[in-house]
C-alpha cells in the first residue's frame, strides 16, 4: 500500500479522524482514549514520516472565494500582538479556568481573582451536558479584567461553526486561542453525544491564524509514539502555532527530553510546562483520571502527607515550577487545578470551584515572586 493510502486508512480507523498524527489521549500501552480500541497511528508508526501540513488543507473552496463567502485573512489583532510580546518576554504564567458552572456571576468572579495571570485559558471541558460557548466565557472573563486565551475544540463543530467562533473571538479581542482537537465523547461522561471532528488541531491552528489570532496548541510528551511528539508540535508550529503547552506528563525528565528534541526540529516553538496545583488527594485522583494525564509523584506525596493540603499543594507546585523554568525552551508555566468531585448543592459546588481558583491565584502570585527573586539573584551573581 502506498504512503498516501496508508495515511488515509490510518485516519479512517481513528475515531477522531486525525490527519496529522495521534492525539494526546493515547495510553502508555497504545490504547485509544475510546475504550476497547488501539490507536491506529501507534500500530503503523512508520506512516508518521510522511505527514506534512499544507495550507491548501484549509483554503476555502473556489466557489466560496468566487461568491465572496470565504472569510478574509486578517492581520493580527491588537490583543494578540500584545500577548505575543508577553510570550517573547518570558516568565509567562497561565492557568486553566477550573469552573464548570454556567453561572455568569461565578465565571466573572473567577476572572476577577485571576486577572494577575498572564492569561486565563478558558477551555471546553469534556462531558458537560450544558456549557457556555468559548466566546461567551471569554466575554465574561475579559469584562472582569482578565486576559483570555479561549480554548476551542473540534469535537462539536464543523468547519463552518468553527470559523464563526473564531470570527467572534477575533472581534471580541481575545489574547489568543488554544487550538485542540478535543476528547472523544466516548471517553467522557456523555458517551452518547455524536462527535464531529471535521478538523483536527493542526488545521484549526491554521484557520485561527488566518482569523488574526495568536495560537497556542497542546502536546503530550509522554503519549506514544513518544519520539514523534516533538515533531507533531513542530508541525502545528508550521501551521501557525506560536506557543506549545505541554500537558501534565509526570516528571521533569520527560520535559527535558521533549524540549531537547523539539529544538532540533524545523519549528522549535517555545513551550509552557503544565504544573498541577493539587489541593487534596481527591483532586489529585480526579486529575490523574483524565485521558493522557500524568502527575509528578512528589506533588502527590506532598498533599497526601500534609496537615494543610492546600498550602502544601501550592508550595510544592511553585517549587516544581521553578525547576521546570530552568529547562531550555521553557518560557513559562501553565497551572492546572480542579475542584472536588461532588458537592451537595449548587452553591457548594460553586464555592469549591472558586476555592480552586484561589489556589491557582495564590500559586501564580508565589511563583511570580519567586521568579523575581531568582532574576535578582542571577543578576547580582553576574555583577559580582
Amino acid at each position: 500500500m502506498t504512503a498516501p493510502l496508508r495515511l488515509r486508512e490510518t485516519t479512517r480507523r481513528c475515531p477522531k479522524r486525525m490527519v496529522h498524527g495521534p492525539c494526546g489521549g493515547v495510553a502508555i500501552d497504545g490504547g485509544c482514549e475510546v475504550p476497547g480500541i488501539r490507536c491506529s497511528f501507534v500500530d503503523d508508526a512508520a506512516v508518521l514520516r510522511h505527514l506534512e501540513f499544507s495550507t491548501a488543507e484549509v483554503d476555502a473552496p473556489v466557489a466560496a472565494r468566487d461568491s465572496g463567502d470565504a472569510l478574509p485573512v486578517l492581520p493580527r489583532g491588537e490583543a494578540s500582538t500584545a500577548f505575543a510580546a508577553l510570550v517573547d518576554a518570558g516568565a509567562v504564567i497561565t492557568a486553566d479556568l477550573p469552573v464548570r458552572s454556567t453561572d455568569p456571576a461565578v465565571i466573572t468572579e473567577a476572572g476577577v481573582r485571576l486577572q494577575e495571570l498572564t492569561a486565563v485559558i478558558a477551555g471546553e471541558p469534556p462531558g458537560l451536558s450544558d456549557a457556555l460557548s468559548p466566546t461567551h466565557k471569554a466575554l465574561l472573563l475579559a469584562a472582569a479584567g482578565s486576559r483570555v486565551v479561549a480554548g476551542l475544540t473540534c469535537r462539536d463543530r464543523n468547519r463552518v461553526a468553527i470559523e464563526g467562533e473564531l470570527a467572534a473571538l477575533a472581534d471580541l479581542g481575545v489574547s489568543g486561542v488554544l487550538a485542540v482537537t478535543g476528547d472523544h465523547p466516548a471517553s467522557t461522561a456523555l458517551p452518547q453525544a455524536q462527535p464531529v471532528f471535521d478538523l483536527d488541531a493542526t488545521r484549526l491552528t491554521a484557520l485561527a491564524r488566518r482569523a488574526g489570532l495568536f495560537v497556542a496548541v497542546a502536546e503530550q510528551p509522554s503519549a506514544p509514539p513518544v519520539d514523534y511528539r516533538p515533531t507533531r508540535l513542530a508541525r502545528k508550529a508550521q501551521a501557525g502555532a506560536e506557543l506549545g503547552i505541554l500537558n501534565l506528563c509526570g516528571g521533569l525528565d520527560e520535559i527535558r527530553r521533549f524540549t531537547a528534541a523539539l529544538a532540533t526540529t524545523a519549528a522549535p516553538v517555545p513551550v509552557l510546562v503544565s504544573v498541577p496545583v493539587l489541593i487534596s488527594v481527591a483532586t489529585a485522583r480526579r486529575l490523574a483520571a483524565l485521558p493522557g494525564v500524568g502527575l509528578p509523584d512528589e506533588l502527590v506525596r506532598a498533599v497526601a502527607g500534609a496537615d494543610d493540603p492546600v498550602d502544601a499543594g501550592i508550595a510544592a507546585a511553585v517549587a516544581w515550577a521553578r525547576r521546570a523554568l530552568a529547562i531550555p525552551g521553557v518560557v513559562g508555566i501553565h497551572l492546572s487545578a480542579i475542584a472536588a468531585a461532588s458537592a451537595p448543592t449548587v452553591g457548594a459546588a460553586n464555592a469549591a470551584e472558586l476555592a480552586a481558583v484561589d489556589a491557582l491565584a495564590s500559586a501564580a502570585s508565589r511563583l511570580r515572586t519567586a521568579i523575581s527573586a531568582d532574576t535578582i539573584t542571577a543578576e547580582t551573581a553576574g555583577t559580582a
